[in-house]
């Protein structure tokens, strides 16, 4: 018998080799949604996991962000399982999140009717209603191979080679169907009532739930401008073959590292000159805004975007939204007291746009600079006068809002979204999500120039998200432009200083140490790469350092 201590304080025993489902069920009433998954020693495991040893016991329920990843993860299953069912000749490819929609791309020759996908929609919900089974089978390396080898593409069995060889794998069938998944599932579709298909551009969308509202399913957003940023990424990382990480395992076991670093550096190059064209040629333009989430690459996107508008014979002068802050004690307060910092009210707009509007107009203005010790904005003797060619630079969280810069005409001002809306994913089925990405980005910053450790990024992280649904993502459909800031080698390079962080978190830090595990499973799949050879204006150097550009905007 193995002896399990539970969250509450309780103590259970259960056989050795039996799984958490059980115990699950019977604590269901002490949680607000269903229990989607178990925490067993600080490591999130499916439900359905068989135990070996002694631990400690906790439970994620499907309302949360790490809940709902395992809802999203068990509806794609489902839609794979029913697709092969009704027409076994589509072959369907995940590609990229929509807000709360999952985009797969069908790659068939007879591509899906909407007909097919509303007959699949309804498979789907018949596996929701009969409770259709999530079977978990065990396998030892060996035997999880061989049937790999039947059911999975050559990408995946790249991944599958990288594993040690006393290694266990999971695989989840489904209606009959067998597949790789990586991370938990739900022990059955009845856990996933709530969604609906649609067709869209080259495929289908699952449509899905908010995060925190699980039983309510929101009207599809369609984000045309940003899927199609995500889509062209994919397709030039397919066409130089590395746009999944056994393709690029192969480049850097082949020495071809170096190379893959030039090609993705020349592209954010040929991208940045081609948005200060557009720029150089929109005649009336005195403004630009850039906005994005966090650990997007925005500082350095600005600095390497205002060298190629000089080229252009243009004059960037950049401006910085936090010397716009309110005085702290007129500052707008959380719910908690606590102050909040990241809302649109905490900026001075009549201060801010009046400033705008005086200096288009040619005006000399007196900048002020916010002093974050004393919480209070100063004078200093900062004084700023445009020229004909001038062009205003401002870089922060609200630059999409059109509140924020309301008495500026539309056609003196662009907007610019940048994200890192990586192309790379594990294999077809398997992606990359864009927030664990950001995140190592975060943290692997934070350890080199703000002396946190990965705890604190990891236990911090939440409230950014929050931040980023409620400030950027709402606008991200307003930008004129969108910038792509990843880079496809850059999980390799943040491997080597992402590990030792992730390694160091301590499973007294509860879900800050489940989220380092996961993150920690996902790099293991990747190769290192060196970065001596990365340039010193390359967006990842923000993060890893060694960037050449000293000061943020």
């Amino acid at each position: 018998m193995l002896k399990l201590r539970l969250s509450n304080g309780q103590e259970r025993e259960v056989a050795k080799g039996s799984n958490l489902l059980a115990l699950a069920q019977e604590l269901q009433g002490e949680y607000a949604s269903p229990i989607v998954e178990a925490v067993f020693n600080g490591e999130g495991i499916d439900l359905q996991r068989p135990l070996q040893t002694d631990g400690t016991v906790s439970f994620i329920e499907v309302n949360t962000p790490e809940g709902m990843r395992v809802y999203v993860r068990t509806l794609l299953f489902m839609l794979l399982a029913a697709t092969k069912k009704l027409r076994p000749d589509v072959h369907l490819e995940v590609r990229n999140t929509l807000g709360s929609a999952l985009y797969c791309i069908d790659n068939s020759q007879q591509k899906l009717t909407a007909e097919d996908i509303k007959a699949i929609e309804a498979y789907m919900h018949g596996m929701v209603e009969r409770r259709e089974p999530v079977q978990l089978t065990r396998l030892p390396k060996a035997e999880a191979m061989e049937l790999a080898c039947a059911i999975c593409s050559e990408d995946s069995l790249a991944l599958l080679k990288e594993v040690p060889e006393d290694t266990v794998l999971t695989v989840n069938t489904l209606d009959g169907w067998n597949g790789y998944l990586f991370g938990a599932m739900c022990p059955d579709a009845g856990y996933v009532p709530y969604f609906e298909l649609l067709p869209y551009a080259d495929g289908v969308v699952i449509n899905y739930p908010d995060t925190g509202s699980w039983t309510v399913l929101p009207p599809f957003e369609d984000k045309a401008k940003l899927n199609a940023t995500y889509q062209e990424a994919e397709e030039w990382s397919a066409m130089i073959h590395c746009n999944t990480i056994g393709k690029l395992n192969k480049i850097i076991e082949l020495g071809y590292a170096e190379k893959i670093i030039q090609i993705a550096e020349a592209l954010h190059e040929k991208k940045l000159a081609g948005i200060a064209d557009r720029l150089a040629s929109h005649k009336e333009l005195r403004l630009v805004l850039i906005a994005g989430p966090s650990s997007s690459g925005k500082t350095s996107t600005a600095q390497r975007l205002s060298i190629q508008m000089a080229v252009n014979g243009l004059r960037p002068i950049a401006i910085s939204m936090d010397d716009y802050y309110k005085n702290r004690a007129d500052s707008p307060r959380k719910a908690d007291g606590s102050y909040d910092f990241e809302c649109l009210e905490a900026i001075d707009l009549e201060l801010f746009n009046d400033h705008l509007q005086r200096l288009l107009a040619g005006e000399r203005v007196k900048l002020p600079k916010y002093n974050f010790r004393t919480g209070c904005r100063e004078y200093r003797g900062n004084e700023l006068q445009m020229q004909a060619n001038s062009v205003l630079v401002v870089e922060g969280i609200h630059g999409l809002n059109e509140k924020l810069t309301a008495a500026i005409p539309a056609e003196n001002k662009m907007k610019i979204y940048v994200s890192a809306l990586t192309p790379m994913s594990f294999d077809e089925y398997n992606r990359i999500h864009t927030t664990d990405m950001r995140l190592l980005r975060r943290m692997v910053r934070d350890s080199q120039f703000r002396s946190h450790d990965a705890e604190k990024t990891l236990l911090t992280w939440r409230n950014v998200r929050e931040g980023e649904e409620k400030y950027i993502f709402p606008y991200q459909t307003s930008a004129d432009i969108i910038f792509n800031t990843t880079l496809i080698y850059e999980l390799a390079v943040l491997k080597k200083y992402a590990e030792p962080l992730l390694s160091a978190v301590p499973q007294s830090a509860g879900r800050a140490y489940t989220t380092a595990r996961r993150l920690l499973n996902l790099l293991s799949f990747v190769k290192p790469i060196d970065d001596t050879v990365i340039p010193n204006n390359s967006i990842l150097r923000e993060f890893i350092g060694g960037s050449v550009f000293k000061d943020a905007l």
